[in-house]
């Protein structure tokens, strides 16, 4: 008795017309007359043929081939069977180990000779030859409709909603803005560039109601992959170029270049680890300087681990370096210790503390704005951004460092604000360990005006407290 296994392929485009339930009886029926008997069904579920996806019950059933479970195989038409040339060649081989038969409802093909090989191939030249043209088309598709900034087609995009409409006589749809959605992208974005960093947005919509187009809660690559798609500013990419698009934007492509900048791809720094740190990631940037030279000392990694170097790029001396975490503990410990009479100073002068609060802001927007200058040359190198793009992001950039160090000088002298609560040491340390990256450069940018980094004795590796200077704000 022939065992035989049914194969049937259900593509997403022909699932209304080519479902299981039409191709499963004829191929039972033609087994059934040819005096074979049904050992397995093997069914591919919206698996199309121009997608080169992978058919996992078709290698199945070769496997099956292989090891003598089957002698036939039969499908409803050769090219629900065969999707490529390729896959022709690896049943011939299969046949002529196994002597399988293969076989659709129109009749059977003998690959033990020339001539049934021959047409077994044709069958799979015409069967690509269809899935190559109907990629072909679909893609030509698709590309005069980004062309004119149309879209595409998927899954509703977070931001907007899909609303149909008539096109000659079709349903299509077009992407209208999602008010709700759409206002909690540009708070977003607004709090990125001055400085908020993505994981307190990923908290701030946890505990409030922005949730994904699926209902699921967003982390922070999804946030960052959204702040930076160009859908969001009225554009789509198009062959590395962006188009005006059909839709309304959320933000200007300004906002969007400067996202981009922000929390494009993190630049790996040196060291064996090729570990990702980024300089968003000091407490103290723009708060250590160079004893020597006055420069503002730059955030690095180096051997895997965070530093804080006096950078010959900045203008600097380059003769300071040092390893980030004890120098900021230090500093953490020594906030602390002070801050029980600082606050007391501060309830006789509470004026100003809504000036205090505007430096911590600025000093957020000032190391946002190194990250992002620092990151532009190697958008330009890795071709990111074009020289045209960079020159005109680097100029407002600089633009506005100027603008923020004036003012962070006029404030530098503004008296403290009582932010940290408590009575003791270790009620003020609680509430440290509860804050954010920001909210933590606030509370220094209440109490610090700057934080003056000595060079030690060479040979000394161990931190030293003597070489570090706080400057207290009066």
């Amino acid at each position: 008795m022939v065992r035989a296994g049914i194969y049937i392929r259900v593509s997403k485009a022909k699932r209304e017309l080519l479902d299981a339930q039409r191709q499963q009886p004829p191929c039972e029926a033609f087994i059934q007359a040819q005096g074979w008997t049904v050992q397995e069904i093997y069914m591919d579920d919206s698996i199309s043929a121009y997608t080169g996806a992978p058919r996992e019950h078709f290698e199945r059933l070769l496997s099956d081939v292989r090891v003598g479970k089957l002698d036939a195989i039969v499908s409803w038409q050769m090219d629900r069977l065969l999707r490529t040339v390729e896959d022709a060649s690896a049943i011939v081989a299969i046949a002529k180990q196994t002597g399988v038969l293969v076989a659709n409802v129109g009749g059977s093909i003998d690959l033990s000779t020339a001539d049934g090989r021959k047409r077994f191939y044709e069958a799979a030249v015409a069967a690509q030859y269809e899935s190559d043209l109907k990629s072909e088309r679909l893609k030509l598709k698709h590309a005069e409709i980004a062309a004119t900034g149309g879209w595409q087609g998927g899954q509703r995009p977070f931001g907007f909603d899909l609303v149909p409409f008539q096109d000659h006589n079709r349903i299509k749809y077009k992407l209208v803005l999602n008010p709700e959605e759409a206002q909690a992208i540009h708070q977003a974005a607004t709090d990125v560039l001055q400085g908020t960093s993505v994981s307190s947005i990923v908290n701030r919509w946890a505990q409030g109601t922005v949730r994904r187009t699926n209902g699921g809660l967003f982390d922070n690559w999804q946030i960052k992959s959204l702040l930076t798609n160009p859908r969001i500013a009225g554009f789509r990419k198009v062959d590395d170029r962006l188009v005006r698009a059909t839709w309304e934007a959320i933000i200007t492509r300004e906002q969007l270049e400067e996202l981009q900048a922000i929390l494009g791809p993190t630049r790996p720094h040196g060291g064996g680890t090729g570990g990702l740190l980024s300089a968003r990631t000091y407490l103290l940037r723009g708060f250590v300087v160079c004893a020597n030279c006055g420069t503002l000392l730059r955030a690095k990694a180096s051997g895997g681990r965070r530093r804080y170097v006096c950078a010959t790029r900045d203008g600097g001396c380059g003769g300071i370096k040092r390893v980030a975490e004890p120098l900021e503990d230090w500093v953490v410990s020594r906030l602390l210790w002070e801050v029980p009479g600082r606050l007391l100073k501060a309830t006789q002068s509470p004026e100003g503390a809504s000036e205090t609060e505007t430096l911590g802001a600025l000093l957020r927007r000032r190391a946002t704005e190194e990250d992002r200058l620092e990151g532009l040359a190697d958008y330009l190198t890795d071709g990111t951004l074009s020289k045209a793009e960079y020159l005109r992001q680097k100029h407002r950039i600089q633009g506005r460092l100027t603008k923020l160090e004036q003012e962070i000088t006029r404030l530098r002298a503004q008296a403290p604000r009582r932010r940290l609560k408590g009575a003791h040491v270790h009620e003020y340390a609680d509430a440290w360990s509860g804050m954010d990256l920001n909210e933590r450069r606030l509370v220094l940018a209440d109490h610090i005006t700057r934080i003056t980094v000595k060079p030690v004795g060479s040979g000394r590796k161990r931190f030293d407290p003597e070489s570090v200077e706080i400057t207290w704000k009066s």
